[in-house]
């Protein structure tokens, strides 16, 4: 049989990312042909995202520009999968009939026979953590990586359709996740992204325990490994253990996204967050107590059902005082399903629009006074790629993760992706940093 082309178009955050290389692996292990271009392909997949409001339309108009290539251009078949093909199967395939196939989180191995292959393979159990990523594709660049640990989410946070998506938390073995880090390095990899609905969970379902320290006192032991960043950490879970091994082992960034989501007690009991104001505040000074030069991200929801204005103004507060190198912030998304959809006095999206505005200000305040602060010192750098301009090179300081943080603009030429250097922050553009080595 004549191989097909598959072209992917992936949406959403880096667990998205991980199950789109995956999937990738898959088709091309079937003896298909993976396009670049969507134009060029026979075969369409959109791995979607379907977590919030905004996600949710993104998805959906992306599938109506694919699903007009249907018509003009050579493809044949549109496939859905992801997170709104897992939430939303049967009401897409009603509304968009052009879609052929969706194919839920838990069915990924349909994808090879549905994108016209007539390979088989043996059924493996996606939502168990599978050994996909032994044919992996991966689509970062060949410096930086997601390694993910674990799936799923037990925590059921009054607002978060995750844990009806995504299923319950199960991690995979310590064994399992360092082959494939080794693999990594082998591969080139020099930065382990560390990925999960809740990294600092990691293990509790299959030893018992938390076994988050020991998973990163054995990936700092793989050579050729420089940085490895923990990234969607949950407030409740943190344990001195854990905080002690980031402190203590030098190739583990000290970075840390820590999303509170909000500050303010009453709120913070109806969202199901299980954790204090105080509470918070004490991790908060523990973190940045037991590992020098932390850069502490975090995200916040504005606008959550019930949040008066002295909630607000609480939160609001916390984020000037707290001082967080890095923050993301959201307006509150109602989410069918989930508790909080039900909940009582739901707040206007003009109000929740202006506290966002106000918290982002806020926060623009924060950065633009911590940067400032950081010229004239010398930080350690990870080069990613070439700039714009001629004898311009972009790169990220140790505290900022891949898309979603600062970037720093390097002056200097002999230099190639992947390079770790000690440099100079000589200024700033933006939220961006200057430097040179």
């Amino acid at each position: 049989m004549k191989s097909k082309k598959v072209a992917l178009i992936n949406l959403g955050c880096p667990k998205n990312l991980v199950d789109a290389e995956e999937i990738l692996g898959r088709v091309a292990d079937s003896g298909s042909t993976i396009c670049q271009y969507p134009e060029d392909a026979e075969v369409l997949i959109v791995n979607t995202c379907g977590f919030i409001d905004d996600s949710k339309q993104e998805s959906i108009d992306t599938i109506f520009r694919m699903a007009k290539l249907k018509d003009d251009a050579r493809c044949k078949k549109l496939i859905v999968t992801g997170c709104l093909a897992q939430r939303y199967s049967k009401e897409l395939q009603k509304e968009i009939p052009e879609i052929d196939h969706v194919v839920g989180l838990k069915d990924f191995d349909k994808l090879t026979a549905l994108s016209g292959s007539d390979h088989k393979r043996e059924k493996t159990n996606s939502a168990q953590c599978s050994d996909d990523w032994r044919n992996r594709i991966r689509l970062t660049p060949g410096h930086y990586a997601y390694l993910r640990i674990s799936d799923g989410c037990d925590n059921r946070c009054s607002y978060c359709a995750i844990p009806g998506i995504r299923g319950r938390f199960y991690s995979r073995t310590i064994e399992n996740i360092l082959e494939e880090a080794h693999r990594m390095a082998c591969e080139g990899v020099k930065e382990i992204n560390i990925i999960s609905q809740d990294t600092t969970s990691y293990g509790v379902d299959l030893y018992g325990k938390q076994q988050l320290h020991v998973l990163l006192k054995k990936l700092s032991g793989i050579e050729g490994i420089e940085w490895i960043r923990i990234l969607y950490t949950h407030s409740r879970h943190f344990y001195p253990e854990l905080i002690h091994v980031i402190g203590r082992y030098d190739k583990i960034c000290k970075y840390i996204d820590l999303p509170i989501q909000h500050i303010n007690d009453f709120v913070l009991e109806k969202m199901g967050r299980c954790v204090t104001h105080a509470y918070i505040e004490r991790l908060i000074d523990d973190l940045r107590s037991h590992i020098p030069g932390l850069f502490l991200r975090t995200s916040v929801i504005v606008g959550f059902p019930g949040e008066t204005e002295e909630h607000f103004a609480e939160l609001l507060e916390f984020v000037k005082s707290t001082q967080f190198e890095r923050l993301g912030a959201f307006t509150y998304s109602r989410e069918e399903g989930t508790p909080a959809a039900s909940f009582k006095k739901q707040i206007s999206k003009e109000v929740k629009e202006h506290r966002l505005q106000e918290v982002m200000l806020a926060q623009q305040e924060i950065i633009l006074k911590k940067h400032k602060n950081l010229v004239g010192n010398t930080i350690s750098i990870m080069v990613d790629e070439k700039g714009k301009k001629n004898g311009e090179w972009l790169g990220r300081t140790y505290g900022d993760a891949p898309d979603v943080d600062s970037k720093v603009i390097i002056l200097e030429n002999q230099l190639k992706p992947g390079d770790i250097k000690n440099m100079m922050i000589t200024g700033t553009v933006g939220y961006d940093l200057i430097a040179k080595t």
